[in-house]
């Protein structure tokens, strides 16, 4: 029988957690801008489970949580999510996975947490300015429903022939136009967007796709020597399009992690 994620809700939001606590590492995954945590539901069937406890959540004005007043910045998110690892995890080991957006909000967090993560891992992840696809939007707009607005209609044009847009058009419908603004915003006034995830002294790791991701995020990259993965031809969202490999990807990550401790 699969396992049933159990819901809990703290500091205003709500989230989803599978696993035992005899599992060495807790695995935390945070949504792209607009997203929930539907996105990672395969991970509670994965094989994740024989390294880890698992954790999703909705962010405040995303998915199943409800929003801030006044929105959502970048430091706000990172503060939170650390927030949330100390009530849940305490002094356990944990692994950071940010999806785009979620990459720069992992690598903030990192730095907040009274113990250094295993590992961060950004997939898909903001890292030169040209990544700025959907923040860059925000940016560009003058107030919260113009813009969410602009973001439905292309997200909804990209749904069209990627079942990866699909799921994310479904999630965006149930998110907070204020939220998606103010965090879209303080996201893309990062004149340096992987500075955050360069600086890390912790394992790290860079998941990518030639297709979703820019020639400037590449050169990054390369400039910098980051350690990085390539996920062949499986998008930006590959944990929706080939969930079974890339879940897999991770754990044979985590087992990487957990023989160099030991």
């Amino acid at each position: 029988m699969l396992p049933i994620p159990e819901v809990h809700t703290a500091a205003g939001v709500v989230l989803w957690t599978a696993g035992s606590t005899r599992a060495p590492l807790d695995v935390w995954f945070h949504p792209a801008l607009g997203d929930s945590h539907l996105t990672f539901r395969h991970a509670f069937t994965s094989e994740l489970l024989k390294w880890a406890r698992v954790f999703a959540y909705d962010p405040p004005g995303h998915g199943a949580s409800p929003p801030r007043s006044k929105g959502l910045t970048l430091g706000q998110a990172a503060s939170l999510w650390s927030e949330l690892i100390q009530h849940f995890c305490g002094s356990r080991p944990v692994v950071l996975i940010g999806h785009s957006m979620a990459g720069i909000v992992a690598s903030h967090t990192a730095s907040r947490l009274h113990r250094a993560p295993a590992m961060v891992i950004g997939v898909e992840a903001n890292l030169a300015p040209a990544d700025a696809y959907f923040t860059g939007l925000a940016a560009q707009s003058d107030e919260p429903t113009a813009f969410y607005t602009v973001l439905r209609s292309r997200v909804l044009q990209l749904a069209r022939k990627d079942v990866g847009a699909r799921r994310f058009a479904s999630s965006l419908e149930f998110a907070d136009p204020m939220t998606l603004w103010t965090l879209g915003r303080s996201v893309a006034a990062q004149r340096d967007p992987g500075r955050a995830f360069r600086r890390l002294s912790c394992p790290k790791l860079h998941y990518w796709d030639r297709s979703g991701t820019s020639k400037a995020a590449r050169d990054y990259l390369a400039n910098h020597s980051l350690p990085n993965r390539r996920l062949s031809g499986l998008g930006h969202w590959p944990m929706t399009t080939a969930p079974a490999e890339f879940y897999s990807m991770i754990a044979r990550d985590l087992a990487s992690i957990l023989h160099s401790r030991n």
